[in-house]
């Protein structure tokens, strides 16, 4: 203590030391004063640093009235680690409260908190989000009870990734341009276990470019409608309906149009082998183009069924659709099958239907109606050609080996009597004359003994005749004229002079202009 008991001269000897203790650590302290000689204590008339830091944690900041201006300015640490624990209320209405440059206030702080509004809030984060809805709210949830017009009207990174991969994105109202652009990894493998669900109507939800939306995403899910799909995949279809809905389901209960109008791969191929493609509806040109695998090997132990009719399904090129891979399956058809085989047959009823059957309880008028080869040869040996109608042109054509020992084991019947001196007679009748020679389909006589042409002009004016022979089917030299000009109603016969492999009978009008008509029978007998 100083001396008072003197008279001092200078005053600074009388100056002392006040003391105050601190009653956490009963340590005394002395007081201090600022550069004016004010007690520091006096506080919050001027620039605050660490009142609301560690010094208030447990305390309270009140006002009964209104803080209009409190913190309007820059702002570092105070809403900072320094409320983690607390809550920042108003009663009334708080203006620009965080109008000016906000860093941590709405990041890891507030983490466990809670940011309420009972009335509107306009503004408040209507600029630039970076991770305000990013890792700070992944447990919490953003939720309105009115309308959010503007909340996500900017620029948008992490709200939509795996920030909500857990949680819940819910609208009571409407939200009106929240994915109206362009969609990356929002449908991608982030919503993969959740639900994209619309109770009205999505418009133009998928209406832009899509990647990875009906990949591998929707795999084991589930893309459904209860209103109308118009636009979602007309365009170009690659993996949608390929491995991706293999083991799903493409159903409608109305009308699919134009799913499959355009370029088909591997839809109808090794993808939808043990699965199903069904209308209740009308099919109309899922296949109307070129087929080639469809019906090969792929539809092997399936089905191609029709309730009605099958018009146009093979009406194209056919290459082995009724080759080997139909061997044990049938092609059946409950209505008509007009033009099935009309074209240019090869191993159809080969050694493709070996062990099978060609049955047909109608008429087949035109099934063979081509150039026949390996049809009656060794391929039907044990086999059976039934028809419980009428065959007409069935073996209409060229035939080679369907009389030699093809059909040793099976049956070949015949009201005329079969032997190794055969007796063959072939008809053409009606035949119309030209000025000039014109000649029959030529006869193969290498394997026969003795031959000759019958001929009868039916006409009302004279003709001329003649046989031709020839070595190798191209070129023929004039053997036996007729009777020329054979007159009319009369009958001429005409045996060849000379033998060669092949020979034909050539006719003509004796008088230019003036037709008439023939009929023409071949007769022979094998040697």
């Amino acid at each position: 203590m100083p001396n008072f008991s003197s008279f001092q001269a200078n005053p600074d000897n009388l100056r002392t030391l006040i003391f105050g203790r601190d009653p956490s650590t009963l340590i005394d302290r002395p007081l201090t004063t600022d550069s004016s000689g004010n007690l520091t204590t006096v506080i919050l008339n001027g620039t605050i640093s660490s009142v609301l830091g560690a010094t208030i944690t447990a305390g309270t900041l009140s006002s009964a009235g209104t803080v209009t201006n409190l913190l309007n300015g820059t702002i570092t640490s105070v809403l900072g680690a320094t409320i983690t624990a607390g809550t920042l209320s108003s009663a009334g209405t708080v203006t620009n409260l965080l109008n000016g440059t906000i860093t941590s206030v709405l990041g890891a702080t507030i983490t466990a908190g809670t940011l309420s509004s009972a009335g509107t809030v306009t503004n408040l984060l209507n600029g630039t989000i970076t991770s305000v809805l990013g890792a700070t709210i992944t447990a919490g949830t953003l939720s309105s009870a009115g309308t959010v017009t503007n909340l996500l009207d900017g620029t948008i990174t992490s709200v939509l990734g795996a920030t909500i991969t857990a949680g819940t994105l819910s609208s009571a109202g409407t939200v009106t341009n929240l994915l109206n652009g362009t969609i990356t990894s929002v449908l991608g493998a982030t919503i993969t276990a959740g639900t994209l669900s619309s109770a009205g109507t999505v418009t133009n939800l998928l209406n832009g470019t899509i990647t990875s939306v009906l990949g591998a995403t929707i795999t084991a899910g589930t893309l459904s409608s209860a209103g109308t799909v118009t636009n979602l995949l007309n365009g170009t279809i690659t993996s949608v309906l390929g491995a991706t809905i293999t083991a799903g389901t493409l159903s409608s209960a109305g009308t699919v149009t134009n799913l499959l109008d355009g370029t088909i791969t591997s839809v109808l191929g090794a993808t939808i082998t043990a699965g199903t493609l069904s209308s209740a509806g009308t099919v109309t040109n899922l296949l109307d183009g070129t087929i080639t695998s469809v019906l090969g090997a792929t539809i092997t132990a399936g089905t191609l069924s029709s309730a009605g009719t099958v018009t146009n399904l093979l009406d194209g090129t056919i290459t082995s659709v009724l080759g080997a891979t139909i061997t044990a399956g049938t092609l059946s058809s409950a209505g008509t099958v007009t033009n099935l085989l009309d074209g240019t047959i090869t191993s159809v009823l080969g050694a493709t239907i070996t062990a099978g059957t060609l049955s047909s309880a109608g008429t087949v008028t035109n099934l063979l109606d081509g150039t026949i080869t390996s049809v009656l040869g060794a391929t039907i040996t044990a086999g059976t050609l039934s028809s419980a109608g009428t065959v007409t042109n069935l073996l209409d054509g060229t035939i080679t080996s369907v009389l030699g020992a093809t059909i040793t084991a099976g049956t070949l019947s015949s009201v005329t009597s079969i032997s190794q001196r055969s007796f063959i007679e072939l008809a053409t009748t009606g035949i119309t004359t030209a000025d000039a020679f014109t000649p029959l389909p030529a006869n193969t006589t290498s394997v026969l003994g003795t031959y000759s042409y019958f001929i009868v002009n039916t006409g009302a004016n004279p003709v001329n005749t003649q046989v031709e022979i020839s070595a190798d089917g191209t070129n023929y030299f004039v053997d036996t004229t007729g009777d020329n000009p054979l007159p009319a109603g009369s009958v001429d016969v005409i045996v060849p002079s000379r033998f060669l492999k092949y020979t034909r009978l050539a006719y003509q009008s004796a008088t230019p202009g003036a037709a008439s008509t023939l009929n023409v029978i071949f007769d022979a007998q094998g040697t």
